[in-house]
């Protein structure tokens, strides 16, 4: 689920008068800007043939992202990799480099790496929102992993740092709520599901229900438990599980 940094909001990025860019080789500079329009146009190979040309001739972070986006497209996640964490060796101040090869990390379903890389990206730049929105996303995909391996303090810990970082992430709340209702702490499992509900934008809210309604249900509250399941069957991913829980509640 990592937000990626959109296409058109990149190339306006990278295309503005930077002193760096401005004082780049020409030919280096057409190089770069033909690759843009071949990755543009969806030509992944021929914009990496163009941006690898440029680097020969000058070794610019900017290049070295393009080449990154180019390859990540291409589904080439390793040399993506290698691009990007050579962005910002080029560049050890440029934040939305650490956020490419955050993402890319991410992509990998390297969780840690990717939290290390958006943190890095947050001290060059605090109030980069790429940067803090994909460090929440990735707290939180390795709190569902450790949640899967049973750490379940380590998980809610990571929850708490993610909703710190974006308050509105409604899937930070999901595991938050899973979590507590293995801690046993159905109060706070039920509060993390309603702030999963709140802020979920789809229609699918059959997983934040479905929690709420285990928490309920552990605590002996029937009435909001049948609620609660009622409401997690109208989504179709969690109507059958849903139906068995409230049939064992009859």
């Amino acid at each position: 689920m990592l937000k990626n940094i959109a296409f058109l909001s990149v190339l306006a990025l990278l295309l503005l008068a930077t002193p760096s860019m401005a004082q780049s080789n020409n030919d280096a500079k057409k190089l770069f800007n033909d690759g843009n329009a071949l990755l543009k146009s969806g030509d992944f190979e021929g914009a990496i043939s163009k941006y690898n040309a440029a680097l020969k001739i000058e070794k610019h972070e900017f290049f070295y992202y393009q080449r990154g986006l180019a390859q990540k497209k291409a589904r080439k996640m390793d040399e993506a990799l290698a691009s990007f964490q050579a962005a910002v060796e080029t560049n050890p101040k440029w934040a939305v480099g650490y956020v490419a090869l955050a993402g890319a990390y991410f992509v990998n379903q390297e969780y840690d790496k990717a939290i290390a890389e958006y943190e890095k990206a947050l001290k060059e730049n605090p109030t980069l929102g790429q940067a803090k929105k994909g460090l929440a996303a990735a707290q939180t995909a390795q709190a569902q992993t450790l949640l899967g391996q049973g750490e379940i303090l380590g998980a809610i810990a990571l929850c708490d740092k993610a909703i710190a970082n974006d308050e509105k992430y409604d899937k930070a709340y999901l595991i938050l709520s899973q979590a507590q209702n293995k801690n046993g702490k159905y109060d706070d499992a039920i509060k993390a599901a309603q702030n999963a509900i709140k802020f979920i934008k789809t229609p699918q809210k059959g997983a934040a229900y479905f929690e709420m309604g285990l928490a309920y249900r552990n605590l002996g509250n029937i009435a909001k438990a049948k609620e609660a399941f009622t409401n997690a069957k109208k989504d179709p991913g969690y109507a059958r599980n849903a139906d068995y829980e409230l049939k064992m509640l009859k």
